[in-house]
C-alpha cells in the first residue's frame, strides 16, 4: 500500500510539475498572416505549425533557455535565444521578410505541395511574376514567353495553335490551378493560351514523364498558378492599358488592349477579380506581305475575366472559390493562299512558298478561336492529426469550345469544333512525420475522380468524332524523405482506371491533302473501352552543398494517344476492332544546380522510351491518319547560366536545348528513323542582357535562335513525284531579336515599350517548314513589333 501511494504521489507531482507555452502571430512584409510557418524548438525537437490566421501555439514546454527557429519556404529562416520561467506563457510575434533570392523556388505542383525547387530530384522551370511582368512589356502571348523562358520547349509557332510545341519532345498536359486545360481524348493543341498572363502570379514546368497529375503528361505539365487576393487594404488594383503596331507595315495594323484588377481583404474576407480586353489588327511579314490567317494572331478580340474569393471559416479552415473565362475570336479580313512545295530529286533539293492572306470572306465561316471556362471550389483544413497533416479537396468544372478554321478537307468545305466537358473532385492530405528533427518524411496522397466528354463535329451539325464520355479514377501517393539536410530521396505511385463509353457513328469523308481524294464513310460500332495502368517515379537529390546539387532519377508517365484522330479516320466496323492501347514513357535523368553567390548554372541530361508513339501519323499510302505503333526514343540535354552583377544593375544568361528522337518498327530495333518535327524540335539557344542604369530605367535584350534540322528523305508518291512525308521536312534556322524596357515616372505609374522582332527578320517558324507537306499550316513569321504600355497601381 505504501509503494501504491507513493507511486501515485510522484505520478501527481509529474503532472504538476511547471510547463510553459510560447505562441504567436507569424506574418509578411504586408501584414498577410503566413499560413503553414513552422516554429519549433531545435533543442527540444518541438514545433507547430501556423493555420490559416498566421497564429500557432507550442504547449508543454520546460522551464530554461531555448532557440526558437521560424521557417517558410520562400522566406527568410528566423532564430531567436529565448527564456522560458515556469508556468509562463511566452508572447512571439514576428514578421519574415522575403528571401529575394530563393522566392522564385517554392514550387507546388511536382509534389502537389509546398518545396524547395533546389530539393526536387526532377528538372523544373519557375516562371515568377517578375519575369511574366518583364515579358509582359513585349507581348501577350504566353507561348511566347514560355518559348523563351523555359528550355526544354519547343519554339513557339508564331499561331494560335500550340501543335508542335512540346516539352523534350513529348506531349504536355496544361493546368490552371491544377485544373487540366488540354483535351486528351481529342487534343486540340490549344491548352497553353488559358488565362490572361496579368492574372499569373508565376508558371511551374515540371519536365520528363510525370504521373502525380495523369493522363497526358508524358513529357510534363505547364501549371499557371494564378494571384492571391493578399492584401491589408480594402481595395486596391492595377491598370494596364497598351497599344500595338506592326513596324513592317502599319495599314490597319494598330491594336490595343485594357486589364484591370482589384483586390483587397475585409475581415475573413478576401477577393482578387479582373477583366481584359485586347484587340488586334492586321499582321504582316517582314516584306509588309499579310500572315497566313490560319490560327492567326491577326483581327482577334481576346477577352477574359477572372476571380477568386477567399473565406477564413476558422483559425484553421478556409473555403476558397475561384474561376475565368477565356475567349478569343478570330474574324479576319484576310482568307488563306496555302503554300506551295516542290522536291527536285532524291537528295531532296526542294522550293517552298510560303502561304499568305489575301482580302476576302469564306461564305458561311465564323470567327476561329476558342473559349475556355473554369470553375473551382477549394476547402483547405490545416493542422490536424495533431498538427500532422493538412488537407485540401476541391471540386472543379472546366468546359472548352475550340472553333478552327474552314477547311476544303471535307466534303462541300466545313469548321470543325471541339468541344469538351470536365468536372473532378481530388482530396488530397499530406502529412509530415519528424518535421522539426534530423529526418523529416513527408507523404502526400489522395485519388482524382474525373468525368469528360468530347466530341468534335461540324459548326453545320456533322458528327466528326463521336461523344466519347470517360470516367476515371486514381489513387496516389508520393513520399518525400530528407536526411539530416543532405540527402531528399523522393518516391511516389499513381494508379489510373480509366472507362470510355463512345457511341456508334460514321466517319466523315476527309482529303487529309486537300486533293479531292476523299476517304469512305465508315459505319462504326461503338463499345466500351478499358485502360488502367501503374506508374511510378523515384528519385535522389543531394543538397548539402548549393554550389553542386546533382540528382538522378527514374519517372513514368501515361497517356492515351489522341483518341479523337484514331476514331475519326477509323476503317473498322467496331470500336474493339481499332486495337487500342496506351502509350507508357519511361524517363532517366540526372542533371545538378550550382549556385556561386551572383552565379548560377544548371544543366540535365535524359533519356526516355514508350511503347507507342504519343499521338497519330499520316500514313500517304492510305491517306489517313492512323495511331504510332512504332516504340519511340527520346534523348537529349539542357544546360543554362545566369550571372547577377554585385551592383544588381547587369543581369545576363543563356540557355540552350537540345533533343533528338527515332524510332523503329517492333521487332526490328536496329532499323532506326527519325522523328518527324511534330515531336522533335529544332536545338534551341536564348540569351538576355538586362540593365537597370538607374533606380528608375530597366531594359531588356533577348536572342533567340532556332537551329538547322535536317533529317529525313523524300521517297516517290502516288503521283511518282519526290515529295517528303508528313512533319518530316527540313527545318532551316533564324535568330530574332526582341528589346524591352520600363521606366517608373512615379512610385505607381510606369512606362514601357517592347520591340519583337527588332531588325524585321524575314523567316518561317519551325511548324511552318515541318508541316509544309500539308501545305496549309506554312506561314511566315511576324515583321518587326511594337507594344507600349502603361501600369497604374493604386
Amino acid at each position: 500500500m505504501k509503494i501504491m501511494t507513493w507511486a501515485v504521489a510522484l505520478l501527481l507531482s509529474f503532472y504538476a510539475f511547471p510547463q510553459a507555452s510560447i505562441k504567436g502571430k507569424i506574418t509578411d512584409e504586408a501584414n498577410q498572416p503566413l499560413i503553414g510557418a513552422t516554429v519549433y524548438i531545435s533543442e527540444l525537437n518541438k514545433g507547430n505549425m501556423t493555420d490559416l490566421n498566421g497564429d500557432y501555439i507550442i504547449g508543454d514546454i520546460e522551464e530554461g533557455s531555448w532557440t526558437v527557429i521560424v521557417r517558410m519556404l520562400g522566406y527568410q529562416t528566423q532564430s531567436k535565444k529565448i527564456t522560458i520561467a515556469p508556468n509562463s506563457t511566452w508572447n512571439y510575434d514576428l514578421v519574415l521578410q522575403e528571401d529575394l533570392n530563393d522566392l522564385d523556388e517554392v514550387v507546388v505542383s511536382a509534389s502537389r505541395h509546398s518545396e524547395y525547387l533546389s530539393e526536387i530530384p526532377a528538372s523544373v522551370t519557375v516562371v515568377g511574376l517578375a519575369k511574366l511582368e518583364e515579358f509582359a512589356q513585349s507581348t501577350s502571348n504566353i507561348s511566347e514567353i514560355l518559348e523563351f523562358t523555359v528550355p526544354g520547349l519547343a519554339a513557339s509557332t508564331g499561331t494560335f495553335s500550340n501543335w508542335g510545341q512540346t516539352l523534350r519532345g513529348r506531349s504536355l498536359l496544361v493546368m490552371v490551378d491544377g485544373i487540366p486545360q488540354s483535351t486528351p481524348l481529342r487534343n486540340g493543341q490549344l491548352g497553353i493560351k488559358s488565362v490572361n498572363p496579368n492574372d499569373i502570379s508565376r508558371v511551374e514546368v515540371i519536365k520528363g514523364a510525370t504521373s502525380i497529375f495523369g493522363n497526358g503528361g508524358n513529357g510534363g505539365f505547364i501549371n499557371y498558378i494564378t494571384k492571391n487576393p493578399a492584401s491589408n487594404k480594402k481595395i486596391e488594383g492595377t491598370t494596364n492599358i497598351w497599344g500595338s503596331a506592326n513596324l513592317a507595315k502599319t495599314n490597319d495594323a494598330l491594336g490595343w488592349g485594357i486589364h484591370q484588377s482589384l483586390k483587397g481583404n475585409l475581415n475573413r474576407f478576401s477577393y482578387y477579380i479582373s477583366g481584359s480586353l485586347e484587340q488586334t489588327g492586321n499582321k504582316y511579314d517582314a516584306d509588309g506581305v499579310p500572315i497566313l490567317p490560319t490560327y492567326g494572331f491577326d483581327n482577334t478580340d481576346i477577352y477574359s475575366t477572372f476571380g477568386k474569393l477567399e473565406y477564413l471559416l476558422t483559425e484553421q479552415q478556409k473555403l476558397t472559390l475561384s474561376g475565368n473565362i477565356y475567349h478569343s475570336a478570330q474574324d479576319s479580313p484576310f482568307i488563306p493562299v496555302a503554300a506551295e512545295v516542290e522536291v527536285f530529286n532524291e537528295n531532296g533539293d526542294y522550293t517552298l512558298v510560303p502561304g499568305y492572306g489575301v482580302k476576302g470572306t469564306i461564305v458561311g465561316e465564323e470567327p476561329t478561336g476558342t473559349t475556355l471556362v473554369n470553375g473551382q471550389l477549394k476547402y483547405s483544413l490545416n493542422n490536424i492529426f495533431q498538427g500532422t497533416t493538412n488537407f485540401e479537396t476541391d471540386l472543379y468544372y472546366q468546359n472548352t469550345e475550340n472553333v478552327f478554321f474552314y477547311s476544303d478537307k471535307f466534303e462541300n468545305g466545313g469548321q470543325s469544333v471541339i468541344n469538351a466537358k470536365k468536372y473532378g473532385i481530388r482530396p488530397n492530405f499530406n502529412t509530415s512525420f519528424g518535421s522539426y528533427g534530423p529526418t523529416n518524411i513527408t507523404l502526400t496522397y489522395g485519388v482524382d475522380l474525373l468525368k469528360d466528354k468530347t466530341n468534335q463535329g461540324l459548326l453545320d451539325g456533322r458528327l466528326w468524332v463521336p461523344n466519347i464520355d470517360l470516367m476515371s479514377w486514381a489513387p496516389y501517393a508520393q513520399s518525400t524523405i530528407k536526411l539530416k539536410n543532405q540527402w531528399v530521396l523522393k518516391a511516389g505511385l499513381r494508379y489510373d482506371d480509366m472507362n470510355m463509353d463512345i457511341v456508334d457513328y460514321n466517319t466523315l469523308p476527309y482529303s487529309a491533302k486537300s486533293d479531292g481524294n476523299f476517304s469512305p464513310s465508315v459505319a462504326v460500332e461503338g463499345g466500351k473501352l478499358k485502360f488502367n495502368n501503374l506508374a511510378f517515379n523515384i528519385g535522389a537529390r543531394y543538397i548539402e552543398h548549393q554550389e553542386f546539387t546533382p540528382y538522378i532519377s527514374y519517372s513514368q508517365g501515361f497517356s492515351i494517344a489522341d483518341l479523337g484522330s484514331i476514331l475519326r479516320s477509323a476503317v473498322a466496323n467496331n470500336i474493339n476492332d481499332i486495337q487500342l492501347e496506351p502509350a507508357v514513357t519511361n524517363n532517366y535523368e540526372f542533371g545538378f544546380i550550382s549556385k556561386f553567390n551572383n552565379f548560377q548554372l544548371e544543366a540535365v541530361g535524359y533519356y526516355s522510351t514508350s511503347n507507342l508513339g504519343a499521338g497519330v501519323v499520316f500514313v500517304d499510302e492510305i491517306n489517313s491518319f492512323v495511331p504510332s505503333k512504332q516504340p519511340q526514343r527520346i534523348y537529349g540535354g539542357e544546360v543554362s547560366v545566369d550571372y547577377f552583377s554585385w551592383d544588381k544593375k547587369w543581369q545576363i544568361g543563356t540557355s540552350y536545348s537540345y533533343v533528338e528522337g527515332l524510332t523503329h518498327s517492333v521487332g526490328d530495333e536496329n532499323n532506326l528513323t527519325y522523328l518527324g518535327g511534330d515531336v522533335i524540335a529544332a536545338p534551341k539557344w536564348t540569351t538576355y542582357i538586362n540593365w537597370q542604369p538607374t533606380e528608375k530605367l530597366n531594359t531588356s535584350l533577348r536572342m533567340t535562335n532556332l537551329g538547322d534540322r535536317n533529317r529525313f528523305d523524300p521517297f516517290i508518291d502516288t503521283n511518282d513525284t519526290w515529295a517528303y512525308r508528313h512533319t518530316q521536312f527540313p527545318v532551316s534556322g533564324y535568330t530574332l531579336l526582341n528589346l524591352s524596357m520600363a521606366y517608373q515616372l512615379k512610385s505607381n505609374l510606369s512606362l514601357s515599350l517592347g520591340v519583337n522582332n527588332i531588325l524585321n527578320e524575314y523567316y518561317l517558324p519551325a511548324r511552318s517548314q515541318w508541316a509544309a507537306p500539308l501545305k496549309t499550316f506554312t506561314g511566315v513569321g511576324e515583321g518587326a513589333n511594337a507594344k507600349l504600355g502603361l501600369r497604374y497601381n493604386f
